[in-house]
């Protein structure tokens, strides 16, 4: 599976050498994906499996009012019933009123499921330290999004809990999920709900590797690396994934690590997909995720 939103890119010459070059948001043209309710066709699978039903109930898609039709075009994550935490890259261009997030759905082209809702989007708000320089790796890449009206859960639609700051998961295996891609030179994002294990980068190895294409990034990047083996290919980000989730398990619960950031290289799952490390903003969203309490001015608890 690939999927994300920023990529590092490549130039090839004559003699078919590539050269890497930086990192850079691409043009949101290429991550939509229209919301039909036909059915659609199928979707080829790359490097990763559709999810099923009740194992991403925190998964969002955050949609764009364009061209007379509704459009993915980056993830989301419920942490509240009226707040989801996104990436900041993905909250910059399009103003809250042409917005909305689908919750509870696993194919954007077929009929809703009795889990589905739409959302009209209130407002959101970017970290006031989001930066598009990508030598610093995109720092402070987060965002919530407010609801004009609640979230109902059920069984395939649950917030899910924020890591704390004492856990880092280092070489943990994980799941990173999302609608973006299978390949960076396809022609549409996919439609099924596509997710994939990956493990989890050290700091260290995360800087190392940016360092390779001469970007600093601090302890709020997460990089992480998808598994291969015999008859499996690495899982990876990218465009139409941004925003989605990086989630880790500890004791049997579910934490969200991160929302997806960028990717190097055409969404090369040999490299890494870096997320914006949650747990580095704990603060950060509490003293935010009121600012535009729904309704009765409070949230109610998880």
């Amino acid at each position: 599976m690939n999927w994300l939103t920023v990529v590092v890119l490549l130039f090839a010459g004559a003699s078919g050498k590539v050269d890497h070059i930086g990192i850079h948001f691409p043009d949101d043209a290429t991550n939509l994906l229209e919301r039909t309710f036909d059915g659609g066709p199928g979707s080829k699978i790359i490097n990763g499996v559709p999810s099923k039903l009740y194992s991403r109930p925190y998964q969002a898609s955050l949609q764009v009012y364009k061209n007379n039709v509704w459009n993915h075009y980056c993830g989301a994550v419920i942490i509240d019933r009226d707040v989801l935490v996104c990436a900041a890259h993905c909250l910059r261009k399009y103003p809250a009123e042409i917005l909305r997030v689908e919750v509870g759905s696993l194919n954007l082209q077929a009929p809703p499921l009795k889990y589905t809702q739409f959302l009209e989007v209130l407002a959101y708000q970017r970290h006031e330290n989001f930066s598009l320089n990508p030598d610093q790796g995109f720092p402070n890449d987060i965002g919530l999004i407010f609801l004009k009206n609640r979230i109902t859960y059920n069984e395939n639609v649950q917030p899910i809990r924020l890591a704390p700051p004492g856990l880092n998961f280092d070489n943990s295996e994980c799941v990173i999920s999302g609608w973006g891609l299978t390949n960076y030179l396809g022609p549409a994002a996919s439609p099924v709900l596509l997710e994939g294990k990956v493990r989890k980068l050290t700091y260290e190895k995360c800087v190392a590797l940016h360092l390779e294409v001469d970007a600093t990034i601090d302890r709020n990047h997460v990089c992480v690396l998808g598994e291969s083996g015999d008859d499996v290919q690495p899982a990876g980000g990218c465009n139409g994934d941004s925003g989605g989730p990086l989630m880790c398990e500890f004791k049997r619960r579910r934490y969200l690590i991160g929302v997806a950031s960028y990717v190097w290289d055409y969404c090369d799952v040999n490299y890494p997909t870096v997320y914006t490390r949650v747990s580095g903003f704990i603060s950060w969203i509490n003293r935010n995720k009121d600012l535009y309490s729904n309704l009765d001015g409070s949230s109610e608890e998880q």
